[in-house]
């Protein structure tokens, strides 16, 4: 028997389904989720539900509306999200180049990563126009449309790749996958009018101690053009290059 096949088995699915319920709180973007919904989301039974919610808010992880019986997220992710934060020196250097694109281009620069099966935005710096992303950080990216969500499609391993794109319908999941090989080829990706109407952005690439993110420049469509599609790209390479290599020597300059 192969090894994924036998690392799948050894999964604890519990553990699996409470991760996918935290990571729904990013995606959708709510404060409070009831249990149907939940439910009704990830395909998962209200008693499979119902379980993990009282096991998470045992431990503070998970918390319960006493007006509602609606659920959010407790303190206890809070302190481990924060915790985490403090020691990933390398999203210092990623928001270091992210800041200094925004300041050269003037619009929008975003970071996003997978998280479980959904693209998230996980970092933004905005524009100072007053026609400009009007977001924060945490939103849904999907995979198959716009500049940032192909890149970091394509940025996955082909394994990661067949598992976001397997419930993806045909010919769509082809056509995806055609972008990107191409994606990977030219190693960037520029889109108009696909994610948001009238929105374009370019995107690349980027690899940070094992976690893989597209690190975009997005921003209304007759801007970018006007900024020029090459020199963005270029620009956005040069600074994936320059988080690569500090983070490689340890954060230095």
């Amino acid at each position: 028997m192969d090894q994924p096949e036998t690392q799948n088995r050894q999964l604890n699915h519990s553990v699996l389904h409470a991760v996918r319920i935290l990571e729904l709180y990013a995606a959708q973007g709510e404060e409070f989720l009831s249990l149907t919904r939940i439910s009704r989301l990830l395909s998962l039974h209200k008693t499979t539900v119902y379980r993990i919610l009282r096991t998470l808010q045992s431990v503070g992880w998970i918390e319960q509306s006493a007006a509602s019986g609606q659920y959010r997220l407790g303190s206890g992710v809070m302190l481990a999200a924060g915790a985490a934060a403090s020691r990933r020196t390398s999203r210092d250097l990623i928001l270091e180049e992210m800041k200094r694109l925004a300041e050269i281009f003037n619009e929008t620069v975003v970071l996003c990563a997978v998280r479980g099966e959904t693209g998230i935005c996980v970092e933004l710096v905005k524009s100072s126009h007053t026609l400009s992303m009007q977001t924060a950080a945490g939103y849904v990216v999907p995979f198959h449309a716009g500049a940032s969500g192909k890149t970091l499609l394509s940025a996955q391993t082909d394994d990661t790749v067949d598992r976001l794109l397997a419930r993806r319908p045909e010919p769509e999941r082809a056509a995806l996958y055609r972008q990107v090989r191409q994606i990977r080829s030219d190693g960037y990706c520029c889109t108009e009018s696909e994610a948001d109407q009238g929105a374009a952005a370019v995107s690349v690439p980027l690899i940070v101690d094992r976690e893989r993110y597209a690190l975009s420049i997005s921003g209304p469509l007759e801007r970018l053009r006007g900024l020029g599609y090459p020199e963005l790209c270029l620009a956005l390479k040069e600074a994936a290059g320059r988080i690569e290599r500090k983070n490689a020597a340890g954060g230095l300059q």
